[in-house]
């Protein structure tokens, strides 16, 4: 049996589906771009990723801030591209290097 989700874990999951569902509207050739702009505001240290769980003011806030970002940037229908945070693609390489166990740090 999986380990019961707190409230706060589980508004996350909501707030990180909302943003999937809105990349879904977005034209096809610009959806990678998009998928790793959300996978970088929700994973990295900067983008909040690794906050504690009794940190609550800060989940708040980061739920109150994703939940802008998602309806300003990714539900705006008239978003058709995006811009990456800097170093988003080396993060994300960085990350993939780690699963599949190729170390790093």
């Amino acid at each position: 049996m999986p380990p019961k989700l707190t409230p706060a874990q589980k508004q996350v999951f909501t707030l990180y589906r909302r943003g999937l569902r809105a990349i879904r509207a977005k034209p096809e050739a610009s959806q990678p771009s998009f998928l790793l702009y959300l996978r970088h505001a929700f994973r990295s240290p900067s983008g909040g990723g690794g906050l504690r769980k009794r940190d609550f003011g800060a989940i708040e806030y980061m739920l109150r801030r994703g939940d802008k970002m998602i309806g300003d940037v990714l539900e705006e229908k008239g978003t058709k591209s995006i811009s990456l945070p800097r170093g988003a693609s080396e993060w994300w390489e960085e990350e993939v290097r780690k699963a599949r166990g190729g170390g790093g740090e």
